[in-house]
């Protein structure tokens, strides 16, 4: 059991019961792959003596998860328990924080159908060019900025009941550069796409709009895009896309030598980039019914209830087994979360591998 290099495929891995948790449509939770990412993040904050407290928040996130399980068969997994640092950059919470958005979206879209049934979703991409890492900070505030500009336009307006926007920040490591961009869900009236309301607006005029409000002539492009009724689970795959959140951690945590690793100074310029920052925003109808709905700030949220499954009197909802709980550890050994025998005394184990406190490291 003392590998360091252990994996799941690993014959001192059979020995322990590792987790496994899949979502309704059979595709495994990628717990294991974010919490290795997050740990290559909380690595690269140690080089930082200022940002220390971030390298230990994000080592320890997410060190202990309790599942309710179905006992008769794999057909029910859900968390009810487990520690989460809510760190901008930590990648597990980046995930539950996403999936947090995308729930809370589609019931404020459900709910605004049920107001206006014949509204339309579509999804709009804004961008500007790329910036150089010293001058992000400026360029997110300058897309802020202009977002407000561009609601606040006659045409946008008339034309929009209801939007979301979030904030997506991806990195190019061949240029060094960042490419900061919104993903914008807009619900418009059916009457939109009829040419005698003077509703439309045509991707060239969005492209207008936009460089008028930000004052850069040089953006290119503007993506607006309608979702087909006909396809299935249409309007899930629109928030999906729309719901993501902050970073692209693949974009700058990389496999070197064997393990993953992120570069430093990216990190930096992120944390700085992105602090006291909202990166998600509502407008609209959406506003109102967020209230109606009673909806919490995703960075308020325990990041835990993120289903829609809920089970009634401890009973698996689809055979109707009895549910019993599972805590597994995250073990730095095996690399991967492994199941843990509780002691009812103590039903969370002690974090005997915590980081300590660190003297930053050298650049």
């Amino acid at each position: 059991m003392t590998c360091e290099n252990c994996s799941s495929s690993c014959k001192c891995s059979k020995q322990k019961k590792l987790l496994d948790d899949f979502s309704s449509t059979g595709k495994k939770k990628p717990w294991r792959k974010y919490k290795l990412q997050s740990l290559a993040i909380s690595r690269a904050y140690g080089f930082f003596d200022g940002l220390l407290k971030y390298s230990e928040k994000i080592a320890d996130c997410g060190f202990c998860l309790r599942f309710e399980v179905c006992t008769a068969v794999c057909h029910f997994k859900r968390l009810i328990a487990a520690s989460f640092c809510k760190a901008r950059l930590c990648v597990t919470c980046q995930w539950r924080k996403s999936l947090v958005i995308r729930k809370q979206l589609l019931a404020l879209v459900h709910a605004h159908k049920k107001n206006f049934p014949r509204d339309i979703p579509l999804l709009l991409t804004l961008t500007i060019p790329n910036v150089k890492g010293k001058m992000l900070a400026d360029a997110l505030t300058l897309m802020s900025k202009s977002w407000q500009k561009l609601t606040k336009r006659k045409l946008f307006a008339n034309a929009v009941r209801s939007w979301f926007r979030a904030l997506e920040v991806t990195y190019n490591e061949q240029r060094d550069d960042f490419h900061p961009h919104f993903h914008v869900l807009i619900m418009v009236p059916e009457a939109y796409f009829k040419v005698d309301r003077d509703l439309y607006i045509s991707q060239k005029k969005w492209l207008e709009l936009w460089r008028k409000s930000t004052g850069i002539e040089a953006i290119t492009q503007v993506d607006i895009r309608k979702i087909k009724k006909s396809k299935d689970g249409a309007i899930e795959k629109l928030i999906a896309e729309v719901g993501k959140y902050a970073t692209k951690p693949s974009s700058y945590v990389k496999w070197s030598y064997g393990e993953l690793e992120a570069k430093p100074a990216v990190i930096r310029r992120f944390h700085y980039a992105l602090r006291r920052r909202r990166l998600v925003g509502y407008g609209g109808l959406f506003s109102k019914l967020r209230k109606e709905l009673k909806q919490q700030d995703v960075e308020k949220s325990d990041l835990i209830d993120v289903s829609d499954s809920v089970p009634v009197d401890c009973l698996c909802p689809i055979c109707q087994s009895t549910l019993i709980e599972e805590m597994y550890v995250w073990t730095i050994g095996l690399k991967n979360y492994v199941q843990e025998k509780e002691n009812p005394q103590n039903p969370w184990p002690t974090l005997k591998l915590r980081t300590r406190k660190r003297k930053p490291m050298s650049l």
